[in-house]
């Protein structure tokens, strides 16, 4: 993914949506990796996951995560089959 685009602006207020803004996180790379894993040790096996991802950028972000984990394992992320029940997402996700 690109770096997000910083304006070149200085607001004297910034009013922002901060759901999870309070709650401490661990870091962007152990957060991937304990998702990729989790997710690779489920279809490896078999099994099915079930993401509920309502936002298309979030849903785009997910699946260029597991496509470079699973890439970079040297394994095939095209032979897990990927299903939306969004009709926008499954349109923008064809370009």
């Amino acid at each position: 993914l690109m770096p997000a685009e910083v304006p070149r602006v200085s607001p004297d207020v910034l009013i922002m949506e901060c759901t999870y803004g309070t709650q401490k996180h661990e870091a962007r790379d152990v957060r991937e990796a304990l998702f990729v894993s989790t997710i690779e040790r489920v279809v490896q096996r078999g099994g099915r996951v079930l993401l509920p991802v309502f936002a298309l950028g979030r849903a785009q972000e997910l699946l260029l995560i597991l496509e470079e984990h699973w890439r970079d394992r040297g394994l095939e992320l095209s032979r897990v089959p990927v299903y939306y029940a969004s009709k926008l997402a499954t349109r923008a996700l064809r370009v």
